[in-house]
């Protein structure tokens, strides 16, 4: 093809009128998976049923300008909003932008997604040039194609969310959002601003799993709309309903058992029963909603025979008994439903009545990992010591501030930083008589000595301890990490000299308290307990728990005015610690557990059945100021680690191999 037919035909691509086909139409025609899915080929309707109404439903004839779907985890939602964007660009083309909770996020998905998809489905490799063919003009987040433009933003830049006249708009995962960009109001609408010139042939997709009632931005939006509700019928009699986990039944906790048992005839079918009936057809209205919207509820129950089986399902929700951590995950990922927050105010007298009396700095049966969260204030650091055992079970082991001048170099025995690594460098004796060491150690780098935290951090980067800074709600307790510059005393700056971890503080509170309202629930007592406090806690401790309340209204906790929260924070901070790479309590395996008590707590004693006493400790140079009984402060050192944090993953297997922050 010459020049001039290529310029002709790319003419004729800009101004063709819209395709009326539906999206499910389109991507049974051109979509391609790619070879690295589970299922690479062709797109086929007939293996996700559940998906074809909701596309169809966003496609030009549909006569909806607005879609949501509340969804499960895996259940092809996100190839849903793929076709939606690869139908926009082939088929009725316009500008396109899709949102995404961070710019990291909409590279991954321009990356892992889009690209893929481009690259495999011929109709879009035409349509959309490779970035390095001369004169495309494309960018890792800015596509052109005939007729319009893809831009890829981050939710939390008002620039990206109101700048041009866009007529498609994807909302990926809208509950990672911020609830309020730059004071400029929330990114739905904001988006709809931004479609509103193109009236009923604009298209907003949105999609996400929600989080928490009242605070769920996905669960706002599914009122909005009609709430259609997936409804097969039952294989012994035909009533059709909702699958509810409620009405899942198996025998004696075995998991390969479980069926639905119908609502109508009370008769239990097995999953494949079910799922063989579906049909595109299934979707039910049950509340009119605002004109043109409709919205979607997608629990993982409805996934594909060979995805996500029922039988799995079982498997996580009995793990997940006593648990309120993988509870919610299970309603929130699973179920495709809000979990209820906690959010009466507790009393931290009534938080003190759980106190038992167990000596502080001594390890009980049963904990084998040690972190320590530090808080960074302007003349003092506020730390907690936290025991971890199976189940994240948590026992606070102590909780100290150390005053003085924080600017003071960390080799002065002046310096609180001095003091500090002497605390995190002692050991620790359990009942056994075997000690064991601060596994890692997270430093909070807000306030005034941000970078005075960063060199400290980069110092001892090899000594298990990582700086930590507050991330927005609804991210996981410890998140990704970045490269920071970071200023020296000189003022000189060292570029990308420090990693920082984000942290989602909210998620790890609403998860403690959780915890402990499951142990008052369930009436446990003792070492039963998911988090134990001891009476040597002195009440400020107790207080600074008790020192924020979760707001509904505003999707986040805030803290009372006048009140002290470092013990809640440093809580916090110790929880972020245990869930780093290197440590990972909240992923570690039975027999990683099993391995631990083996080393730490062996079933054989000394000859004559006595236990050693414990060390000897040399006073420090400059005494701890605590709030609890002072700490022993030995300065012993550890060994350095082999290798650099940043460079471990979260998949490394290594999680017993380094052991010298554990043992003597």
């Amino acid at each position: 093809m010459g020049a001039v037919d290529a310029f002709i035909r790319s003419i004729q691509d800009a101004i063709r009128p819209d395709d009326r086909g539906s999206i499910s139409e389109w991507a049974a025609k051109y979509r391609i998976l790619p070879p690295d899915t589970p299922e690479p080929g062709p797109w086929r309707n007939e293996r996700t049923p559940c998906l074809v109404e909701i596309m169809d439903t966003l496609s030009p004839a549909s006569g909806y300008t607005e879609v949501w779907l509340k969804k499960g985890h895996q259940l092809g939602g996100s190839a849903l909003g793929e076709n939606f964007i690869g139908h926009a660009i082939t088929s009725a083309a316009g500008n396109i932008l899709g949102v995404f909770a961070t710019i990291d996020d909409a590279n991954k998905w321009n990356l892992s997604r889009f690209e893929p998809m481009r690259t495999a489905t011929p109709a879009l490799r035409r349509a959309v040039k490779d970035r390095d063919v001369k004169g495309s003009d494309n960018t890792q987040r800015r596509k052109k194609f005939p007729g319009g433009m893809l831009q890829l933003v981050g939710s939390n830049r008002a620039g990206g969310l109101k700048s041009s006249t866009i007529r498609y708009v994807l909302l990926e995962e809208v509950d990672e959002y911020p609830r309020d960009v730059a004071k400029q109001g929330a990114v739905p609408e904001l988006a709809r601003n931004r479609t509103s010139n193109f009236g009923s042939k604009a298209r907003i997709f949105g999609n996400s799993t929600p989080t928490i009632e009242g605070a769920s931005e996905i669960d706002g939006q599914f009122n909005r709309g009609d709430q259609r509700y997936y409804m097969p019928p039952c294989p012994a009699c035909g009533h059709r309903q909702r699958l509810l986990w409620e009405n899942f039944r198996w025998v004696d906790s075995d998991p390969t058992t479980v069926g639905c048992a119908c609502v109508g005839c009370g008769i239990v079918s097995k999953e494949h029963e079910w799922k063989r009936l579906f049909t595109p057809d299934m979707w039910v209205k049950t509340a009119k909603g605002q004109p043109g919207v409709a919205s979607f509820h997608m629990p993982s129950l409805l996934a594909p025979l060979g995805w996500r089986s029922w039988v799995d399902l079982v498997v996580d929700w009995l793990e997940a008994q006593g648990n309120p951590i993988k509870l919610k995950r299970f309603i929130n990922n699973e179920l495709a439903e809000c979990w209820q927050e906690q959010t009466d105010r507790v009393q931290w007298e009534v938080l003190k009545e759980r106190a038992e009396p167990y000596a502080l700095r001594a390890v009980p049966r049963g904990y084998y990992v040690l972190t320590l969260g530090v808080d960074t204030q302007d003349t003092w650091l506020a730390a907690q010591l936290v025991a971890w055992g199976r189940g994240e079970r948590a026992l606070v082991l102590d909780y100290f501030e150390i005053h003085g001048d924080l600017t003071l170099d960390p080799s002065n025995p002046d310096s609180p930083w001095f003091k500090l690594d002497a605390y995190r460098h002692q050991a620790f004796r359990n009942e056994f008589g075997i000690d064991l060491r601060v596994s890692m150690t997270a430093v909070d780098t807000g306030g005034l000595h941000t970078h005075t935290v960063y060199n400290y951090c980069r110092a001892r980067r090899h000594d298990s301890v990582i700086a930590i800074k507050g991330d927005r709600p609804g991210k996981p307790i410890l998140g990704r990490s970045s490269r920071q510059d970071v200023k020296n005393g000189k003022g000189d700056i060292m570029k990308n000299g420090v990693q920082l971890w984000f942290v989602g503080g909210d998620t790890a509170k609403s998860s403690l308290f959780a915890r402990m309202d499951a142990d008052e629930e369930a009436g446990r007592v003792g070492a039963d307990r998911l988090l134990r406090f001891s009476t040597q806690l002195p009440d400020i401790y107790f207080k600074g728990l008790t020192a924020e309340v979760y707001k509904v209204e505003l999707g986040r906790w805030e803290k009372l005015a006048g009140r002290r929260n470092e013990s809640l924070d440093t809580l916090v901070y110790a929880y972020a610690a245990a869930c780093h790479p290197t440590v990972r309590i909240h992923t570690a395996r039975v027999a990683e557990w099993d391995e631990l008590e083996r080393l730490l707590e062996p079933r054989h004693r000394d000859l004559f059945g006595g236990v050693p006493p414990a060390a000897e400790v040399a006073p420090a140079a400059a005494p701890v100021v605590p709030v609890s009984p002072a700490p022993v402060t030995s300065p012993v050192q550890t060994s350095a680690r082999d290798e650099e944090l940043e460079t471990v993953t979260a998949g490394d297997d290594g999680w017993l191999s380094n052991t010298d922050n554990w043992l003597n």
